[in-house]
């Protein structure tokens, strides 16, 4: 294992191993209690405005905050957080979505769902497609730009942009134009497999990532989908048939990440099925490492390259405000 040192010595001074039976209550009000670390000294980066929205879900409110650049927009970027479907909030990665909206020049709508196990599968897969639905709806009125729609999400976030983005290119099909499309996403060390087969991958077996060991994930699995619908694709979009016709692709892994190899897995079969896909993979570092740059400065290097490599992958052209 050949982790950053700023990384590992971070590891090394948060908590041990997560108990079971899983107090999901504590583990929020744990990482509501690190935000300031991850924002860093100097505060919050400045945008032009941010505006939070209400809008409809399907069985409930669904809660959204919008980030506006300073200057005319180059793009709309969605973003969905991630969190094992059970932690995290719309404050938690308000420092990220800053990030993006000024690293873009772009009006970025960050999403959020209800989290598990209060409220497990398939509300947050719900509650994301209603956001992202809405988003495309209204990208005029929100100042973006419709011809560049991007969409990105990391860990369970990356698993609600797969599994969203399997769902809008079904509705484009049954009814073309209807919304405008998605120009590309942006999938960092997503969960987009939680069929029991995983267990035998071995990034899995060999359970490296001191961060996000293999149990965790096998728990917040279990906290999200609690019947018998792992196989669902709205769940686990690799249990998809077809992967035709989604948005160009970049997916992002690590090394020492349990899920790894089921990403690169998804990456292999989006490239079979003649979308174009990227796959990027770092070494020294673990999963979550897009939210703290603040405290390891190898992470807001790996972020800042992600993000220049997602903007021309995408052949979008991000403003100089940065």
């Amino acid at each position: 294992m050949n982790l950053d040192p700023d990384l590992l010595r971070l590891l090394q001074s948060m908590p041990p191993d997560i108990k079971v039976p899983v107090d999901w209550v504590a583990q929020r009000r744990a990482g509501k209690a690190m935000e300031p670390q991850l924002v860093g000294p100097d505060g919050a980066l400045p945008v032009k405005s941010v505006e939070a929205h209400r809008i409809d879900g399907p069985d409930s409110g669904v809660d959204l905050r919008v980030y506006r650049p300073d200057g005319v927009s180059a793009m709309t970027i969605i973003h969905v957080h991630g969190g094992g479907w059970t932690l995290g909030d719309l404050d938690a990665v308000d420092h990220t979505a800053r990030k993006i909206c000024r690293r873009f020049n772009a009006v970025v709508v960050s999403c959020t769902y209800r989290l598990a196990p209060e409220h497990p599968f398939p509300a947050a897969y719900d509650d994301t497609l209603a956001a992202v639905r809405w988003t495309l709806a209204h990208v005029g009125e929100l100042g973006g730009d419709a011809e560049r729609v991007l969409i990105l999400g990391d860990s369970a976030g990356g698993n609600l942009v797969a599994a969203v983005s399997l769902a809008l290119r079904d509705e484009a099909r049954r009814s073309p134009g209807t919304l405008p499309a998605l120009r590309a996403q942006l999938l960092l060390y997503p969960v987009v497999d939680m069929r029991d087969s995983v267990r035998a991958t071995p990034s899995y077996a060999a359970d490296r990532d001191p961060s996000f060991r293999s149990m965790m994930l096998d728990l917040c699995v279990e906290a999200y989908v609690q019947g018998d619908s792992h196989g669902d694709w709205r769940a686990s979009p690799q249990a998809a048939d077809d992967l035709s016709g989604l948005p160009p692709t970049m997916v992002v892994v690590l090394g020492v990440d349990p899920l790894r190899d089921q990403a690169v897995d998804y990456a292999g079969r989006i490239k079979q099925a003649q979308v174009r896909c990227e796959l990027i993979e770092f070494t020294h570092l673990t999963h979550g490492f897009a939210h703290i740059g603040a405290l390891v400065p190898a992470a807001a290097t790996a972020l800042d390259e992600v993000l220049t490599r997602f903007e021309q992958f995408a052949d979008v052209k991000a403003g100089e405000n940065r």
